[in-house]
């Protein structure tokens, strides 16, 4: 992502970050950030950190203040450890050129390079990964016809990726 592109001005309300929809804000759209509500493009709280960090959006709070993005994380943080190892996950895929959302039962649906959709959930080195729920993950992937990747991140940060497509217990 370039960062000769004018930063556009969001605002932090409620833990929630938006927009107002204009020229500026659609290529941030056609990029696949954010969800449009109500004339407005909403970000997620890893979107928000993404693009604060690459100079895309200025973040201000409700006083109008300019908010760091160690303060934004701060703010958007429900767990501090576990959002921020979800923000790096997140970063490294869309530096890879990825598509990322996030979704409900994973961490996050990836699309992008090729037509395959990708569904990412979060494994952490040296604590205890439940077969039983890398079971049902795999059975819904493959339910939805989608490749189930494991992104294992390790006590430096360093992210592997593996992709399940069979498991026997």
């Amino acid at each position: 992502m370039e960062n000769s592109v004018e930063a556009v001005t969001a605002r932090l309300s409620n833990r929630k970050v938006a927009v107002p929809l204009s020229d500026a804000v659609k290529d941030l759209r056609e990029r696949g950030f954010g969800e449009i509500n109500k004339r407005c493009l909403h970000f997620a709280p890893t979107e928000a950190l993404y693009l604060a960090e690459k100079g895309r959006i200025k973040v201000l709070d409700g006083k109008g203040t300019p908010l760091s993005l160690h303060d934004l994380a701060k703010r958007l943080a429900d767990d501090k450890y576990e959002s921020w190892i979800k923000y790096l996950i997140y970063r490294d895929l869309r530096d890879r050129g990825y598509i990322v959302r996030g979704t409900s039962r994973f961490d996050f649906e990836v699309q992008g390079k090729g037509a395959l959709r990708r569904l990412v959930t979060i494994i952490h080195e040296g604590r205890d990964a439940s077969l039983a729920r890398m079971g049902e993950l795999l059975r819904y992937s493959q339910k939805e016809k989608k490749e189930l990747v494991l992104a294992v991140i390790d006590r430096r940060t360093d992210i592997v990726y593996y992709t399940l497509d069979s498991l026997s217990i």
